[in-house]
């Protein structure tokens, strides 16, 4: 299935009428009927989720966005999407930051090829190819280019050795979380104008 880039209107700054951006984790909780004890399991399969709303597109901005959202079929489709409120880290990129050794599970992150200086922080996003994590704590290489990720939540599958972070603009895959598409439109002083409100939710294979 192809993967589809999300089309670049407003400059690409995102949703003028605001967005929020959730993480949906995966959890059982078991409440002991007897005592109301209560013991919690996190479990795999955490998932982002976005809501934002396009206000008062031009009508080559609105026909691109429609076209885009039309060509996802509903829920069948799939495309990159990245955290408009957060596209570049706070933290100081410096090197080409990869990652440390095959095999790696779990969510902390061995990597390297930092430059001197280079650092993170908690709430910078890293993309690992098409899985999006979140950095939950603070960390600065260690003089030999060398850094721990601690990440919010296991990686899904382990890394190859050598993979490039990406810290700029990282994406995930989402898709619809419904199959109808939501715009609305109104004619103004300024000519015809058009506004179009996205629910998605990350997904994978």
């Amino acid at each position: 299935m192809t993967i589809l880039t999300f089309p670049t209107v407003r400059g690409g700054l995102g949703p003028a009428g605001g967005c929020t951006w959730r993480k949906l984790s995966n959890t059982q909780v078991f409440e002991s009927p007897l005592t109301r004890s209560v013991q919690t399991l996190a479990l795999p399969g955490a998932r982002w989720a976005f809501t934002g709303t396009w206000q008062n597109l031009t009508p080559d901005e609105a026909a691109r966005m429609r076209a885009f959202l039309y060509s996802l079929r509903g829920r069948a489709g799939r495309f990159y999407l990245h955290n408009f409120a957060r596209p570049t880290p706070a933290g100081t990129l410096a090197g080409t930051p990869r990652v440390a050794g095959a095999g790696q599970t779990g969510s902390a992150l061995l990597t390297d090829g930092w430059g001197a200086g280079g650092s993170v922080r908690a709430g910078d996003f890293v993309g690992l190819g098409d899985e999006l994590r979140m950095v939950v704590a603070d960390a600065v290489e260690n003089g030999a280019g060398v850094m721990t990720l601690t990440l919010d939540e296991p990686v899904r599958s382990s890394p190859a050795d050598d993979l490039a972070l990406n810290f700029v603009r990282p994406v995930c895959v989402m898709r619809l979380t419904a199959d109808d598409v939501e715009s609305s439109f109104q004619r103004s002083v300024i000519g015809a104008l058009e506004s179009f409100t996205l629910n998605c939710v990350e997904t994978w294979s």
